[in-house]
């Protein structure tokens, strides 16, 4: 199954669906990530994101992606 989820600039709600399916997306390569430090801990963050962006999954190396730009517009 292939799965996007659409990020909306100026929309809350689609950065929230982006990072839940970035969890679950990671669950199901056997990672568990806390979402809290995933917000906070840009350390953590790049490791998860790196983590992703090696997985064969397409759409966990897709959302890595697109979460990785979420967090930096949010860091600026």
């Amino acid at each position: 199954m292939h799965t996007h989820t659409v990020n909306i600039q100026g929309d809350p709600g689609s950065h929230l669906l982006l990072e839940v399916d970035f969890k679950w997306l990671m669950a199901g390569q056997g990672y568990t990530v806390d979402p809290d430090r995933l917000l906070h801990d840009p350390a953590y963050a790049d490791t998860c994101l790196q983590c992703a962006q090696r997985s064969s999954c397409i759409a966990l190396q897709e959302c890595a992606l697109n979460l990785r730009e979420v967090l930096a517009q949010a860091i600026h």
